[in-house]
């Protein structure tokens, strides 16, 4: 366990921190409440400024406008992890553990009134994780 705690920054990327932190799963969000750390966050808000912010915006407008996406971000991810706002219906949790909705396709489905955690989960939870490049090459 301490070569894991140890190594942890290093093989955790961007996209396996913010898949962690949105996914839909109970067990997943009861253990994400309890152990997420700072760096799981910010991996969330560089992939804001990767994915969300247009390219070619001046700095002093990109700045707000991260400022902007960065705090509704966080806002609809404490709805999500309280399970309130447009995530207190009951049926939708349901679907999070029954296993046969994927994660993507639950932020899809059940996410659509938010503004960025939609655009953000469905990305991140979609994608293959795991050893990458070296199952590619």
């Amino acid at each position: 366990m301490l070569a894991w705690k140890a190594s942890r920054v290093d093989l955790l990327y961007d996209f396996d921190r913010a898949a962690f932190l949105f996914s839909p799963n109970r067990t997943v969000q009861e253990y994400v409440v309890k152990n997420y750390a700072q760096a799981d966050k910010d991996a969330a808000e560089r992939l804001i400024a990767k994915w969300l912010l247009p390219e070619g915006t001046l700095e002093t407008e990109r700045s707000r406008l991260m400022a902007s996406l960065v705090t509704t971000l966080w806002k609809e991810w404490g709805e999500f992890c309280n399970h309130t706002g447009g995530y207190e219906k009951e049926y939708m949790w349901i679907a999070a553990c029954d296993g046969k909705t994927p994660p993507h396709l639950w932020h899809s489905y059940f996410s659509g009134h938010t503004k960025v955690l939609q655009k953000l989960a469905c990305r991140v939870c979609s994608k293959v994780l795991g050893i990458g490049s070296a199952e590619r090459s």
